[in-house]
């Protein structure tokens, strides 16, 4: 028999009241509807539990809509992708996000947090880790990457995420993966680890010993850039990985680019940076700690207080606190994660905590 299906999609808590706004049972009778009614129980109790509410409001933007929770049971006649479960109960961290397209969206967290929107809904999807996922990245919908604490590295191939091996040793943390495509991939992480994913294994560049790495971007198998603490500035060159010297003695906290002549970095204290192809300059106004990019009208740099994106012609500015990511196909939508922790949804104009 259908097992029940329970979607809350937004839910509204005042100090007095705690709504859920939507549960549905896609299966009539007295066992299916018992069933129902424990999930409806279940996920009550869970968006009781939360802290649900509205963003607060600044007056450069509109009053943004109350974040919704939610919670989501799953039938056993959907596809199989991992193990769905009800992720009010953890209240996730989520990290980063990457996505192959609006219907396919990637969100890696703390303790093995992994989420994935298919265009619908919001499902947790079960990893063969329980350390932090610091970073996503991937070439297509069926090759995924994901690197975290404890030297982890796993890898979704449009079925089931699992462990892969690596010459990264269980102290060193990874914090960033990026690549150009399934057989150029790279990940930094702490005490100088660099490991390069050539489509059949992963190979280490040993350098000596140097800062923590904290960011990787790549434009091409010729052109990327590594970013670490203490200032810490590498190029590659398509043969070797190349000192810079740094605007300054602050950690490189993103690197992420649209081509080999715009790349952006946000460095400590909240700056942010632009590469020009010929030299880095100060991108005055603007402050943050992460990027996130898809073309030149697509640009958002954001940390715990503003939301900051460049629309091919001005900086706009969206006041969401709290951020830890944001992610877009395209200048047109978007999702982004707080660490209150809430879900937001872009819609070219706005965010809005409905979807």
């Amino acid at each position: 028999m259908t097992q029940p299906v329970l979607t809350a999609s937004a839910c509204s808590v005042s100090s007095t009241a705690t709504t859920l706004s939507k549960a549905r049972s896609t299966s009539p009778g007295p066992a299916a509807a018992g069933r129902w009614l424990n999930a409806l129980s279940l996920a009550a109790i869970c968006v009781a539990a939360s802290a649900c509410g509205g963003l607060p409001e600044d007056s450069r933007t509109q009053p943004q809509a109350a974040i919704p929770e939610a919670a989501m049971l799953h039938s056993e006649r959907e596809p199989a992708m991992g193990s769905p479960m009800d992720f009010t109960l953890n209240k996730p961290m989520i990290n980063r996000i990457w996505g192959s397209g609006e219907k396919d969206v990637w969100a890696a967290g703390n303790e093995g947090m992994m989420l994935h929107w298919n265009g619908k809904v919001w499902r947790r999807i079960s990893v063969p880790t329980g350390v932090d996922l610091q970073g996503i990245w991937g070439s297509s919908d069926k090759d995924v990457w994901a690197v975290g604490n404890a030297g982890v590295v796993i890898r979704w191939d449009g079925t089931s995420w699992s462990r892969v091996t690596t010459p990264v040793p269980d102290s060193a943390a990874l914090n960033d993966v990026w690549g150009t495509s399934g057989s150029n991939v790279w990940a930094v992480g702490d005490r100088g680890v660099i490991i390069q994913f050539n489509g059949s294994s992963w190979g280490a560049y040993n350098l000596p010993a140097i800062n923590n790495l904290l960011t990787v971007w790549a434009a091409s198998t010729t052109d990327a850039w590594i970013g670490g603490d203490l200032g810490m500035l590498l190029r590659w060159d398509g043969t070797t990985w190349n000192e810079v010297q740094s605007m300054s003695a602050g950690h490189y906290l993103n690197i992420r680019g649209v081509s080999s002549n715009r790349v952006y970095a946000a460095k400590q204290p909240n700056e942010i940076w632009q590469f020009d192809g010929t030299r880095w300059f100060r991108v005055g106004g603007i402050y943050g700690t992460r990027l996130w990019m898809t073309a030149d009208n697509d640009i958002w740099a954001f940390g715990t207080s503003d939301i900051y994106r460049w629309n091919g012609t001005m900086w706009n500015t969206f006041s969401i606190f709290s951020n830890t990511t944001v992610w877009t196909p395209g200048p047109g939508k978007g999702w982004a994660f707080t660490s209150n922790p809430s879900i937001l949804s872009f819609n070219g104009t706005m965010w809005s905590g409905s979807w």
